[in-house]
């Protein structure tokens, strides 16, 4: 699958946003599309709307050559490699509706989508670590065609949140470093990345 092309000035419509719910419940039906359940944000909550919840406990469709296509985690201590499946950039751009946006035959002036990248959502302070209903919001408000296609600038903005939450946000975020830190120090020295 491809991720959609549109020219600028595209109109989008209800029938648009019709054809990348299609999209998008076909990638997620495949066998690997259970990752999108482990993802967490719009990815998960659009996976959730697709598929039973219980399938994310289906492990990984195989081992694959394309390390893109796997998650990896490896124990510590033991050195013991876990796998999973993962989803590819282009996946995750048909998952929340991508488009490339043309200016003519040759020239991608930007990236349009339905719902922020996973980029831009996990760096936000609005990244509040499960769905709350200011998202749900959000979602159902493009669900029923109220909104359109965002610019990756238009979504940095909307995510961005006000300057109290960022500074809050941040505080958790080092606050919580400080507790791993602290509490777990033991498992802390074994990370040699950390």
């Amino acid at each position: 699958m491809w991720v959609p092309i549109v020219f600028n000035g595209h109109v989008f419509t209800q029938v648009d946003y019709d054809a990348y719910a299609r999209q998008r419940d076909y990638i997620l039906q495949r066998p690997r599309g259970h990752a999108a359940l482990l993802y967490g944000g719009h990815i998960w909550h659009l996976a959730v709307i697709t598929l039973p919840v219980e399938k994310a406990l289906t492990g990984p469709t195989g081992i694959h050559q394309n390390e893109d296509v796997m998650f990896r985690a490896e124990d510590c201590y033991t050195g013991e490699e876990y796998f999973d499946d993962d989803l590819t950039n282009d996946e995750i751009a048909l998952v929340i509706g991508t488009y490339y946006s043309y200016s003519d035959s040759k020239t991608l002036d930007t990236h349009l989508s339905w719902f922020p990248t996973p980029f831009h959502y996990d760096s936000s302070p609005e990244d509040y670590g499960c769905w709350t209903p200011y998202r749900e919001f959000g979602y159902q408000n493009t669900n029923c065609g109220m909104t359109i296609p965002k610019t990756s600038r238009v979504w940095r903005g909307q995510l961005r949140g006000m300057s109290v939450m960022r500074k809050l946000h941040q505080k958790l975020e080092n606050q919580a470093l400080v507790f791993l830190q602290n509490m777990c120090s033991d498992l802390w020295q074994a990370q040699p990345n950390m």
